[in-house]
């Protein structure tokens, strides 16, 4: 992508795409209410994208949690697409991904996905299932570069999130094995020893090129939206993918978005 496309011409195509995607591909609700869509991006956009990442070198550590046990360097690293990152990007680069992060922040793109996970969106807010449209949600579009040894146990999210949205970038099919699984709590499981004795692996969400899923964040005393990543084992490459993630509240570094 040699030539600089207007961000508002990548948003427009992204948004009208993707909007399409969501509303031909079904939900399922089990173990909870989510969705794996393939196509996610134009296909003929989806090799920009790949070619197009930032330099890694420009991605800061997700959390401290995310050490690697060698030389301690992260094994999840993360760019938000904030206008002050954006900035630090070349005139191309910067506007290929100011307009993704347009359009998975668009009003529309959050009503299609709410009311397409509409029965545990309803079940959380107790509201009935046609009205879930007109929750507040606000996106944080973010890039991940994750590496051998990272490793996230079945966790429910937070419920400052409303709906967890995950894009995978891979370049080829060689990387199938690297996707986010789905877990149901084993009853009367021993609570002591690994993480996978507690867990049942209900579902794995291959991670092939321009695919991603999402799903309904509830974390309640009778439903919890179970998740997670098992060790990256070596060899596995970089595991890149863009989380936009639906908060209840607007974050401010990420409002210009919306605009």
């Amino acid at each position: 992508m040699d030539t600089v496309v207007s961000s508002r011409s990548v948003s427009s195509r992204v948004l009208e795409h993707l909007l399409g995607r969501i509303e031909r591909t079904p939900a399922l609700d089990e173990p909870f209410s989510h969705i794996y869509l393939e196509e996610v991006f134009p296909p003929d956009l989806y090799p920009d994208l790949l070619s197009q990442l930032p330099d890694p070198e420009l991605y800061d550590g997700a959390n401290e949690r995310h050490h690697g046990d060698g030389d301690g360097g992260y094994v999840r690293s993360m760019f938000p697409l904030t206008r002050a990152n954006l900035a630090r990007l070349p005139a191309a680069q910067r506007e290929l991904w100011r307009g993704v992060g347009a359009a998975l922040a668009a009003p529309e793109l959050q009503r299609a996905m709410f009311e397409k996970l509409a029965r545990d969106l309803a079940f959380r807010y107790g509201v009935a299932a046609s009205r879930v449209g007109r929750l507040e949600g606000y996106s944080r579009p973010t890039l991940y570069r994750e590496t051998e040894g990272f490793e996230i146990p079945p966790h429910p999210d937070t419920r400052k999130k409303v709906v967890t949205m995950h894009l995978y970038l891979p370049a080829d099919r060689s990387q199938l094995g690297l996707g986010t699984a789905l877990y149901r709590r084993r009853a009367l499981a021993w609570p002591l020893g690994t993480w996978q004795g507690r867990f049942a692996k209900v579902k794995q969400f291959a991670f092939q090129p321009n695919s991603g899923y999402a799903f309904v964040v509830n974390n309640s005393l009778t439903r919890k939206s179970w998740h997670g990543r098992e060790r990256l084992p070596a060899g596995a490459g970089v595991r890149n993918t863009l989380l936009n993630t639906f908060y209840e509240t607007l974050r401010e570094e990420f409002r210009d978005n919306r605009n």
